[in-house]
């Protein structure tokens, strides 16, 4: 996507609709969980299960995997047309319609009432209702082995994985399909306007993870906005009057 390393770069996304938002959430509680529940102290444990928890409040709010399938379903279709298109790469098109039928044929299997172990476990419930309270319950199970701890967490993780690696494989090939653009933000703001013959799905900006300054992003239905702002040392947000390289990704399936 841009010159930069990995750990050279600052990713700042924004997505353009409600469902990628949704994703991205999970995402990030799941990217957290999996960091702390490896690392081998109380207050890791305590994260993960924090995360885990937050998961956990999602899926049984919204209707995630119904979700995912339809999402899944819609990119299958569109890849339906992308290979017959002269000139497309079909081994590679094969292999992420492969990819697809084996993701939903997991979501598939999973059950309607896939929550009911996290629901009938004594101790989560707990843990969600008495979490901001000090017990003894939990304190308990915090200064047990590690890997206790870390079995118990990736036994309910396990109840979740299909969705985890569903929403993973979704955001995945949206941020491959993208239009990539290298943009200098005049006195620090940015207009993007969006074509009504793309259906985009989410705005990535990469820059420097060392800059002082932060991309303020606001989008609508036919125009972003990115304008980048700096943290004053009285902790006010103040517009950046420089102009500002950065990388511009549009992605859309």
């Amino acid at each position: 996507m841009s010159t930069l390393s990995d750990s050279h770069a600052a990713i700042y996304e924004e997505p353009f609709d409600e469902r990628i938002r949704k994703f991205l959430k999970l995402e990030s509680y799941f990217h957290k969980l999996d960091y702390h529940k490896k690392n081998d102290s109380a207050f890791d444990s305590f994260c993960a299960l924090t995360n885990m928890i937050s998961i956990y409040k999602t899926l049984a709010r919204v209707e995630v995997k119904s979700e995912l399938i339809r999402e899944i379903d819609t990119h299958k279709s569109r890849y339906q047309e992308y290979i017959k298109f002269d000139g497309a790469d079909k081994i590679k098109l094969g292999s992420i319609m492969e990819k697809q039928d084996y993701i939903l044929n997991n979501l598939h299997n999973l059950k309607l009432n896939y929550l009911n172990d996290l629901n009938n476990d004594e101790f989560f419930q707990f843990c969600i209702k008495h979490f901001d309270s000090n017990n003894s319950e939990l304190d308990y199970w915090l200064t047990r082995d590690h890997t206790m701890r870390l079995n118990q967490l990736n036994l309910w993780l396990e109840l979740v994985k299909p969705i985890e690696n569903s929403i993973a494989f979704c955001l995945d090939i949206l941020r491959k399909s993208s239009e990539t653009n290298e943009i200098c933000a005049s006195n620090g703001f940015h207009l993007v306007k969006i074509s009504n013959e793309k259906k985009i799905r989410l705005l990535r900006i990469t820059m420097q993870s060392d800059n002082y300054y932060f991309p303020r992003i606001s989008v609508g239905p036919q125009r972003a906005t990115i304008t980048f702002m700096i943290l004053s040392e009285t902790n006010k947000f103040i517009q950046l009057k420089e102009n500002v390289p950065f990388v511009l990704d549009l992605c859309y399936i």
